[in-house]
């Protein structure tokens, strides 16, 4: 039930305001490093001064990389190939640069999965393949295969867009989470990677069948260091704690869903915190990141590096707010949330579309750069369009314009990006306002227990996990017993912040080990990733000989990632108990 407060927060946002600010950012080409992201910072960061927020602007030199042209001709095809001489095609960001002849080899077919981005299967595929000197062609997208391919000898690879819709959209192939270090820059792929569309992909696949296809590629990219800007916004709480609510500014092209939209939202969220401060005990904060779409999360990679120990010890949550408003974006069938976020989430769209969604597991994807800090997620993509209007596509409601020209500000909606900015800003005012951190940790007590029960018919008997079965049962009863509190807990102010500190600290220790396999202070590689990733590997070991080198190598490393996982569960315990 809404109260008094949350009724006139809702009422504040305001469709007029938000519109204004989209007119505005939707007319810049974004791109990071540019004049044009330049100029939308510098409206950002005068809207949040007349906010009242307190607000600072961030300069330094991100690793970005901006496709050039490329083209593919046909240089040989059985008498079946009827598409002409050439294929339109586009350079993937950070893509090796082939020389002005370009290169020419035979093209090779390897089947892409149901899931462009998460798919494994096809890595499985190409590993097995004989694609040494050979063009890939395939419709999964995932940089994992494209690093695969590059590994395994592969001279490019074409990406052929699984879904039908007429355009070409833009991407990145690198794995490298933010900027490379000395660790990491060798894995970005050094093979030419490139984009075509859905039906010249499949009239490339259907000549194959029928024999050899030989092409011409060129491409090229420009790849180096640009000065960039990050823009944050401050309205304190009472505490020192704060939620972070962010998004992207920098776009492909004109980017009016991805993320302009996203910005607008942020924007308009902000002001109406800013008049209601006084009821905040904790704050909110709004970044506004560089270096998405050419720097693989750039920018808010490098404010986790930059400002990692303020995160660890003050934000309790993070909102990230990407492609608010599509066109025809009316369901809210799924929520991208940690289990810790997902029942915010899941009650305030209950409350204000009469929707009843399910959660998604956060992707390796987006801004997401603080789950090694600890910091849970609520929401990234929100409103989709409809099941049988969506794309093969990783943003703007699933609509077919993506990263592409045509994502444009008639690919809004004011009513919908209206509804969408008063979900953000609820969740967020609840996380900012609740007297007891309105974190579950019974939910992701429960999740890891599912989790561990799967992996334990995974392990056949060959890893014990009796450790963190013990731990898990442990974590929930005292999620279970703090839960029973709250409602008592709440009414005694003291009391509450012990509760919502104790929560933090809890919640704090679980994201690391079910989201990450880096260390604290690093960052993983951009691809996909299995809940509690660390012991995944059971599944492996199972599969090896007894007593073989290989497997007592690798049981090693699962004793180690125990270890963490029960240490973690440990200190899970010994916040919600203490």
């Amino acid at each position: 039930m809404r109260d008094g407060i949350e009724e006139g927060f809702l009422a504040a946002v305001s469709a007029e305001r938000l519109w204004t600010d989209l007119t505005f950012l939707a007319a810049i080409d974004r791109t990071s490093g540019t004049p044009g992201e330049h100029q939308a910072m510098a409206y950002i960061a005068d809207q949040l001064r007349a906010a009242g927020a307190d607000v600072t602007v961030h300069e330094f030199d991100a690793y970005l990389s901006f496709p050039g042209p490329a083209s593919i001709d046909v240089v040989a095809a059985p008498k079946s190939w009827t598409g002409g001489s050439s294929v339109p095609t586009k350079t993937r960001s950070f893509s090796a640069n082939t020389s002005d002849d370009g290169l020419v080899a035979e093209l090779i077919y390897v089947p892409g999965g149901s899931d462009m981005f998460r798919d494994t299967e096809s890595q499985k595929r190409l590993a097995a393949a004989d694609i040494k000197g050979k063009f890939v062609v395939s419709e999964a997208g995932s940089r994992h295969n494209m690093l695969t391919a590059a590994q395994h000898g592969a001279a490019g690879y074409v990406h052929a867009w699984p879904s039908d819709e007429d355009a070409l959209h833009e991407g990145i192939v690198t794995p490298i989470w933010g900027t490379p270090t000395p660790e990491t820059i060798d894995t970005i792929p050094k093979i030419p990677v490139v984009t075509i569309s859905h039906n010249p992909g499949k009239a490339l696949i259907a000549a194959l069948r029928d024999g050899p296809v030989k092409i011409r590629l060129r491409a090229r990219s420009e790849t180096g260091w640009r000065r960039v800007q990050l823009v944050t916004g401050d309205i304190r709480g009472s505490g020192p704690e704060f939620v972070m609510l962010s998004g992207h500014v920098d776009s492909w092209y004109l980017g009016a869903t991805d993320n302009a939209t996203g910005n607008a939202t942020c924007l308009e969220v902000a002001r109406v915190f800013a008049k209601q401060r006084a009821s905040l005990r904790r704050g909110l904060r709004v970044c506004f990141w560089p270096g998405h779409s050419t720097g693989r999360y750039a920018g808010s990679a490098w404010y986790a590096d930059n400002h990692w120990q303020e995160l660890h010890d003050r934000c309790v949550a993070h909102l990230n707010c990407d492609s608010t408003g599509p066109l025809g974006a009316t369901e809210y069938d799924e929520v991208m949330a940690t289990a810790e976020t997902f029942p915010i989430g899941k009650a305030v769209i209950g409350e204000l579309t009469g929707q009843n969604p399910a959660m998604e597991r956060p992707v390796r994807a987006g801004d997401q750069s603080f789950w090694g800090i600890g910091v849970p997620t609520l929401f990234m993509l929100l409103s989709s369009r409809p099941t049988d209007q969506r794309a093969k596509v990783g943003g703007s409601g699933y609509g077919w314009w993506w990263h592409t020209e045509a994502d444009t500000i008639d690919k809004a909606d004011r009513g919908i990006l209206h509804l969408d900015t008063k979900i953000y800003a609820l969740s967020a005012l609840r996380l900012c306002r609740d007297a007891v951190l309105p974190l579950s940790v019974s939910a992701v007590a429960a999740e890891i227990a599912g989790i561990v029960e799967g992996m334990n018919a995974k392990a056949a008997g060959r890893f014990d996990l009796t450790a963190v079965e013990r731990e898990v049962a442990r974590l929930r009863e005292a999620a279970r017993a703090l839960d029973e509190r709250s409602p008592a807990l709440a009414k005694d102010a003291t009391r509450a912040e012990a509760a919502s500190r104790a929560i933090h600290r809890a919640v704090r220790a679980l994201i690391p080990i079910n989201y990450t396999q880096a260390s604290a202070f690093d960052h993983d590689m951009a691809v996909p990733m299995l809940p509690l990733p660390g012991l995944q590997a059971i599944a492996k070991l199972a599969t090896l000989p007894d007593g073989s080198d290989d497997a007592g190598f690798l049981r090693t490393r699962l004793v180690r990632e125990r270890n963490r996982v029960v240490h973690a569960l440990r200190e899970a315990v010994a916040a919600l108990e203490g």
